[in-house]
C-alpha cells in the first residue's frame, strides 16, 4: 500500500512545481499591441481637438463619444431645471433690469442699457426651454414657458409704468433701432443662443454670456412697453417681431448645442434631422419678414450715396456751385423723398427737373425731389433790390476814407453789395451767404453794428435761406419765450426782403396729443404773432402726414411738433429758385 501512495505525494509537488515553472516565463512576456481604437485614445488624449482633426472621421467619431462621457449630464440638467423656475428673484431681477433699459432707450443711453444686460435672469429659462427641445422633456419645456411668459408680462407691465410716467417720450434711435429688425439680428440671437448653451454646458463664462443673451431680449422688452403707452402701433409690432425671433433662435441654438452634447434621445444623425426640422419650420416664417426688412435696409443705404452723388454732380455743373444740405427720408409705399439746398452764382431752373430724371436712372424708382437753389453772386434777385437813393447834389471833396468806407470795412465778413448815402446817414449791407450763420444771428449784427454807429440806420439784407420751424412743446399750443424770440428774428428778415406774406402750416406728433385740431392751433398762435408785426399770414394744418410714422422714425418726433412757414413762390411748387 505505501508503495502506492507515495509516487502520489512526489506527483503533487511535481505538477505544482511543474505549473510554477510554466508560469513564470509568462511574467516575461510583452504586453500585445494596442489596437487601432486605443491607439486613437491615446492619439485624442495626446494632441487634443488639433491632433484629433488631422485624423480622418474615424477619430473625430471616438473624440465626440469622449467628448461626451465628460460630460455630467444629470447635473448641467438639474442646474437647468433650477434655473427654469419662476420665483420672486427671477421676477424682482427682470423687472428690475426692464425698467434700467427703458430708461435708457428714452434717455438714448447705451451705457444705461448695458447696466440692464448686467443684471437680466432670462438666460436660465432660455437655455431650459432650449434644453426641453433637445431631451423632448415636455415638463421643462412647459415650465420654462412658463417662467418666460410670466417674466416677459411682468417686465413689459413695469416698463409701460415707466413710459407712461415719463416726462421725456421722445423717440430716441436707441427705441428706433429695436423696430426694424433683419437677418442679422436673426443671426446674431442664433451666435448668442450657442454660446449660451456652450456656457452653460461646459462652465465657461456663463455671466458674459448671459450678457449677450439680454443684449437680444431686454431693450425690445422696453420698446414694446414704449409703443404701447405712446399708442404706436408699428412700433409695438417692430419690437415684438424682434423679442420673438431673439427668442426662439436662441433656444433652438441652444437646443442644437445640447445634441452635440449628448442631451438628445436617439442616434447623433436623426437627433440632428429632427433638430434640422424643426428649426426650418419655426424659423423659416420668421426670416421672410427679416429678409425683407435688411433688403430694405440695404436699398436706403445704396440709394442715399447715390442720391448724393448726382446732386454733388449738379452742384458741381454750376457756377460757383456748392451743396448744403440734403435729407433723404425713405417712407413704404412712397417715392424716396429728397430735401436739398444749393449755393451757386446764376441758379438754373431747369436743374430739379434734369436732377430728377437722374436719381431716377441711378436709382430705378421714382424720386420726390424738392430743390432750393439761393444766389450767391452779387447780382440781387427782386426781393433784395433795395429802394432807389433820391440824388443829392454832388458833396465836396472828401478823403479817399470816408465814414461810410470804414463802415463798410467794419463788418466782419464778406459783402456781396453795399449802398450808403451820406447825406442821410443811412447804409444797407447785404452780406455774401455765409454756412452756419442764420437768420438770428444776422439780426444781431444788424443790432450791434447799429448800437456802435447810432449816428447812422444801418440795415443788414440777409442772405436769402430757409425759414427756420418754430418748435413746441408735447400736446402744446403755447409759444414759449425762445421760440416768440424765432418768430421776431423770421419777421425781421422777412421784412428785409420786402415780403408780405407767408403760409404757416402747423404739424402735429403721432404721440399722446397729436390731432388735426392741435396742428391747426399752432397754425394760429403763430400766424397771429406774424400779423401782430404787420406781415400777412395764411394758415393751414397738416396732420397726419403721409406716413408720418416713417418720417418720425428718421427724423424723431420732436421735427413734427412744430410750425413750418414758408414763402410763397411764383410757381408754387417748392422745387424752383428762392
Amino acid at each position: 500500500m505505501a508503495p502506492a501512495i507515495a509516487p502520489a505525494r512526489h506527483l503533487s509537488p511535481g505538477q505544482s512545481m511543474n505549473t510554477t515553472q510554466q508560469l513564470k516565463p509568462a511574467e516575461n512576456v510583452a504586453p500585445p499591441p494596442p489596437g487601432p481604437g486605443e491607439l486613437i485614445e491615446r492619439v485624442i488624449a495626446a494632441r487634443g481637438f488639433a491632433g484629433v482633426m488631422l485624423l480622418g472621421p474615424r477619430a473625430w467619431r471616438r473624440w465626440w463619444h469622449a467628448l461626451v462621457r465628460s460630460i455630467d449630464h444629470a447635473a448641467i440638467l438639474a442646474q437647468v431645471d433650477e434655473d427654469a423656475s419662476f420665483s420672486f428673484n427671477f421676477n424682482f431681477m427682470i423687472v428690475v433690469a426692464g425698467g434700467i433699459a427703458t430708461i435708457g432707450l428714452l434717455l438714448n443711453s447705451p451705457a444705461v442699457i448695458i447696466g440692464a444686460m448686467l443684471i437680466s435672469p432670462l438666460m436660465g429659462p432660455i437655455v431650459a426651454t432650449g434644453m426641453a427641445l433637445a431631451t423632448l422633456d415636455v415638463d421643462l419645456g412647459r415650465k420654462s414657458a412658463k417662467t418666460l411668459l410670466l417674466g416677459t408680462a411682468a417686465a413689459i407691465a413695469f416698463t409701460s409704468l415707466i413710459v407712461f410716467l415719463s416726462p421725456v417720450k421722445d423717440l430716441t434711435p436707441e427705441l428706433l433701432a429695436r423696430t426694424r429688425p433683419n437677418l442679422f439680428d436673426l443671426v446674431v440671437a442664433i451666435l448668442s443662443g450657442t454660446a449660451g448653451g456652450y456656457a452653460m454646458i461646459r462652465g465657461r463664462g456663463g455671466a458674459i454670456v448671459g450678457v449677450a443673451i439680454a443684449t437680444a431680449l431686454m431693450p425690445p422688452l422696453g420698446t414694446i412697453g414704449y409703443g404701447l403707452v405712446t399708442q404706436q402701433w408699428d412700433i409695438t409690432r417692430g419690437a415684438l417681431l424682434l423679442f420673438v425671433t431673439n427668442m426662439v433662435a436662441i433656444s433652438l441654438a441652444v437646443a442644437a448645442v445640447a445634441e452635440w452634447y449628448g442631451f438628445g434621445r436617439g442616434e447623433l444623425r436623426k437627433r440632428f434631422a429632427r433638430q434640422a426640422v424643426i428649426s426650418l419650420l419655426v424659423l423659416a416664417p420668421l426670416a421672410v419678414p427679416l429678409f425683407y426688412s435688411l433688403k430694405a435696409i440695404a436699398f436706403e443705404s445704396f440709394a442715399q450715396v447715390r442720391i448724393r452723388s448726382v446732386l454733388e454732380r449738379g452742384a458741381n455743373s454750376l457756377p460757383e456751385g456748392q451743396l448744403g444740405e440734403v435729407s433723404v427720408l425713405f417712407i413704404d409705399g412712397k417715392p424716396p423723398r429728397v430735401r436739398a439746398v444749393m449755393y451757386s452764382a446764376a441758379p438754373e431752373h431747369e436743374l430739379p427737373a434734369r436732377l430728377t430724371a437722374a436719381m431716377e436712372a441711378e436709382v430705378g424708382q421714382a424720386i420726390d425731389l424738392r430743390l432750393t437753389q439761393l444766389r450767391t453772386s452779387d447780382e440781387l434777385p427782386p426781393q433784395l433790390r433795395v429802394r432807389e437813393v433820391a440824388p443829392v447834389p454832388a458833396p465836396a471833396p472828401v478823403p479817399e476814407t470816408t465814414l461810410a468806407d470804414s463802415l463798410r470795412d467794419a463788418f466782419p465778413l464778406p459783402l456781396a453789395a453795399f449802398e450808403a448815402d451820406i447825406e442821410r446817414r443811412t447804409a444797407i449791407l447785404v452780406p455774401a451767404p455765409q454756412p452756419g450763420i442764420d437768420i438770428a444771428s444776422w439780426r444781431d449784427m444788424e443790432h450791434d453794428l447799429s448800437a456802435r454807429h447810432t449816428d447812422w440806420t444801418l440795415s443788414i439784407l440777409p442772405p436769402m435761406q430757409t425759414l427756420p420751424t418754430v418748435r413746441f412743446g408735447r400736446a402744446s399750443a403755447a409759444i414759449e419765450a425762445g421760440e416768440q424770440d424765432r418768430i421776431d428774428a423770421i419777421v425781421w428778415a422777412l421784412k428785409r426782403w420786402n415780403i408780405e406774406r407767408v403760409q404757416v402750416i402747423g404739424h402735429a406728433s403721432s404721440d399722446g396729443g397729436g390731432s388735426l385740431r392741435l396742428a391747426n392751433a399752432r397754425a394760429n398762435r403763430v400766424a397771429e404773432a406774424i400779423r401782430a408785426q404787420g406781415l400777412g399770414a395764411e394758415t393751414l394744418g397738416r396732420y397726419p402726414l403721409p406716413s408720418q410714422l416713417a418720417g418720425e422714425r428718421e427724423l424723431g418726433q420732436i421735427a413734427f411738433r412744430a410750425v413750418s412757414i414758408v414763402i410763397p413762390t411764383p410757381d408754387n411748387t417748392g422745387s424752383g429758385v428762392r
